[in-house]
């Protein structure tokens, strides 16, 4: 296949652009601190209902303007409203350049702690419970299982849904499902096993990765890998994948980077590529570069397109993100289309 000069151009001039003024994405709050994804949530794997260590130190001190932080700061609530009992809630909703409201999420996140060391959480939402499962950790956390209805561990936990990486692996943003998991870290490392049972069909996975600073660097490395039982000759949502991915961090600028392999004999490429620059505390460029083959081979047709974005956080657990989204190969080749994201998130 030829490509067409632009469609190299285009992505490689923004990326390259965006790589001297770019910022955040939750995934990256892991690489700059070089720390694990748990420290700030409460499935040990990463992802959704946030810790009172992550509301605090992410929210409230990293994510909001200086000059609005300190007018709210004393009016700031943890999330701990008992000694067993925490809540929380995620809401999101996009509006596009035609006028058009899509709702991304609507969650409200319940977790009880009757015993030290022991959760019971549950996401709830405009259709009912999608997430419920009970948590035992053990030896300040390090060890932990888990066993009820989560999230499969896979890749980043890119926060935007429409990434390929997500979108194209079976991993969409309401993919719960009823499994058992046991996580544990030695040595630095996070390691999470975990089996699934949908339908008639046993999903196991084994997600790991590394989390760390040198000098002044930050880094994150890992991997993931999913097995997925055929039936009838179908994996059905949840293709057998695997995935590499990582990230370094550098004083106000962050990269990070995924790639997949999806099927039997990783027919499937999916690469994701993300540059972040924190302009202030409050506000951040984003870059995101999304590449889809179906059959490894190029003649065969890509989906491909770049966005470039704005976070800005006005007050503490309110997000603004304006998108641009080229499309630079594909079926919506040479479009582009233009949305505003709405988050409310404690």
């Amino acid at each position: 296949m030829r490509m067409k000069p632009a469609s190299v151009l285009i992505p490689l001039i923004m990326l390259a652009f965006l790589a001297t003024v770019t910022a955040l994405a939750y995934p990256r709050l892991s690489v700059e601190h070089g720390d694990a994804c748990r420290s700030c949530h409460i499935n040990p794997a990463g992802g959704g209902a946030r810790t009172e260590f992550g509301n605090y130190t992410t929210a409230l001190n990293e994510l909001t303007f200086p000059q609005t932080k300190a007018a709210i700061i004393k009016r700031y609530r943890k999330p701990r409203i008992a000694d067993n009992l925490i809540l929380g809630f995620d809401t999101r909703h996009l509006l596009y350049q035609n006028g058009r409201i899509f709702r991304m999420q609507t969650d409200a996140y319940l977790t009880i702690e009757p015993f030290k060391q022991m959760y019971y959480h549950m996401r709830l939402g405009e259709s009912g419970i999608s997430e419920s499962y009970a948590l035992l950790t053990f030896k300040d956390e390090k060890y932990s299982l888990q066993a009820g209805r989560f999230y499969p561990s896979f890749g980043l936990h890119n926060d935007d849904h429409q990434a390929l990486t997500r979108a194209r692996s079976g991993i969409g943003p309401n993919q719960y499902l009823d499994g058992i998991a046991l996580s544990v870290e030695q040595y630095g490392v996070n390691v999470s096993a975990e089996s699934f049972y949908q339908g008639q069909r046993g999903i196991y996975g084994l997600h790991a990765y590394r989390s760390g600073t040198v000098a002044s660097l930050g880094y994150l490395a890992g991997g993931s890998l999913r097995l997925s039982e055929e039936i009838g000759g179908s994996n059905g949502q949840f293709p057998t994948a695997r995935a590499i991915f990582g990230g370094l961090s550098f004083d106000r600028f962050t990269a990070l980077g995924e790639l997949d392999f999806n099927g039997k004999h990783s027919d499937t490429v999916i690469a994701y590529g993300a540059l972040y620059g924190r302009i202030q505390y409050g506000l951040w460029l984003v870059g995101e570069y999304n590449f889809f083959d179906g059959d490894r081979h190029l003649a065969s047709g890509v989906d491909e397109f770049v966005r470039l974005s704005a976070e800005i956080y006005p007050i503490s657990f309110v997000e603004l993100r304006p998108s641009l989204t080229y499309y630079t190969r594909g079926y919506r080749d040479n479009q582009h289309d233009w949305f505003l994201q709405l988050h409310f998130g404690y």
